[in-house]
């Protein structure tokens, strides 16, 4: 089991892939420090833009102004002979809209191409694969090789210089297109969307060489933004690997319309005894950060198997909790249930109290009402009897008052 466990291991981390950093930007976030510059990569424009960087991408073209130009090119070239390049961006503009989108892998970089597009470059050496409207069949990815001999800016027809191409609609889908660029011992290839565009089995692409990416956008604008370009290598490639491939391979399989001054060597029978030893030397050190490296796997590995009794304690305890807890869940469960028909016997006699209370209520307020109204026809009586008596004194004073007067007036006058 251990040694099954180490052989996956060892295949898993044969098949690793590694970022190259100096090459990528965008697997980590955010694309850029200070969104001045990106790491390892050189931005520019053309006619005073300079394109735009963002947190999470690059704006190379603006969806306005058109006739804009922008470019991004590594500082460093990728001595491996075999890697892969994954490449996300995203075209948005308006229906008639146009523009091309290029990713270079040229000997010179940006010395030789700076801003250029595939229709008004000269001579290079490399690859480029482009991504425009040609056609007119809603886009199309096409690939084109050059050895340093075709001025493309002269030629009037590029379209027959293209070694693959596919059909690709890449505008204005809502989401990021997926571009892979991958070079092994079995050729070239290009996947969009991780569907396969085009594979040419024939092509070695050189070490040492640069990555870049330009765009070009028309009167009426596309606009493209870079999200991601990481290129990646596994472990086993090593410098002494790619030495001895460039001597017995040609640096670059120019496109089949062309002829070629170079010719493949065949492979030399027999290699140098020094060279043998580096090789040998280098593999010895491999496999000894290997064998390390699986020497501290399998001690982390039996100090997990020691810890596997305690995990199994520490599980046989959860287990009791979680017993209990079932169990105090059903003692919770019968106790709301006893509550809930306690609740429910509670209303009914707070409903037979309320209707009591009620009774009781109208009761007392017709009692009341009745004794008001015999005590207010008693008082009513009695007070009549009083106002009768006022007005008969009343009636009487006035009557005394105007006899009183009256005899005054009629007697005589005395005279002293």
């Amino acid at each position: 089991m251990k040694l099954l466990f180490l052989s996956s291991l060892l295949l898993s981390l044969s098949q690793a892939q590694y970022i190259i950093d100096g090459a990528s930007f965008g697997h980590n976030q955010p694309i850029s420090p200070n969104k001045v510059a990106i790491p390892g990569w050189h931005i520019s424009g053309a006619d005073g833009y300079t394109p735009q960087i963002l947190s999470d991408k690059v704006i190379l073209t603006p969806p306005y102004p058109g006739n804009r130009r922008g470019a991004l090119w590594t500082d460093g070239g990728v001595n491996k002979p075999e890697w892969s390049a994954d490449f996300q961006f995203r075209a948005t503009g308006p229906e008639h809209g146009g523009g091309n989108l290029q990713v270079w892998y040229t000997k010179e970089g940006r010395a030789e191409i700076g801003t250029s597009s595939i229709y008004t470059v000269n001579k290079f050496q490399g690859l480029v694969l482009v991504i425009d409207m040609y056609g007119g069949r809603g886009g199309s990815i096409r690939g084109f090789l050059n050895d340093g001999t075709i001025d493309f800016k002269q030629q009037h027809h590029i379209e027959s210089l293209s070694f693959g191409h596919c059909d690709y609609s890449y505008r204005n889908l809502g989401r990021l297109t997926k571009l892979q660029l991958k070079q092994d011992s079995q050729g070239f290839e290009v996947n969009v969307d991780d569907n396969l565009c085009f594979k040419n089995e024939k092509i070695l692409l050189p070490l040492d060489n640069y990555f870049g990416i330009t765009a070009a956008s028309s009167d009426n604008p596309d606009s493209f933004e870079i999200y991601k370009f990481a290129v990646s290598t596994t472990p086993s490639i090593t410098r002494e690997e790619p030495r001895r491939q460039q001597q017995q391979q040609p640096s670059l399989v120019p496109f089949p319309n062309q002829p070629s001054s170079q010719n493949p060597q065949p492979n030399s029978p027999s290699l140098s005894s020094a060279l043998l030893d580096s090789q040998l030397s280098s593999l010895t050190s491999r496999l000894d950060n290997l064998l390390a490296s699986l020497t501290t796997t399998s001690t982390n590995v039996n100090n997990i198997n020691t810890q596997i009794p305690a995990l199994a304690a520490i599980a046989a305890q959860l287990k009791t909790l979680n017993d209990r807890l079932s169990t105090l869940e059903g003692q919770v469960q019968n106790l709301r249930n006893d509550i809930t028909l306690a609740g429910k016997g509670t209303e009914e006699k707070v409903d037979a109290m309320h209707k009591r209370l009620g009774d009781t209520h109208e009761r007392l307020v017709d009692s009341v009402h009745d004794r008001l109204a015999g005590l207010l026809e008693r008082r009513r009586v009695r007070w009549g009897i009083w106002g009768a008596l006022a007005v008969v004194v009343q009636v009487g004073a006035v009557a005394a008052w105007m006899i009183y007067r009256r005899e005054r007036q009629s007697g005589g006058k005395k005279y002293l």
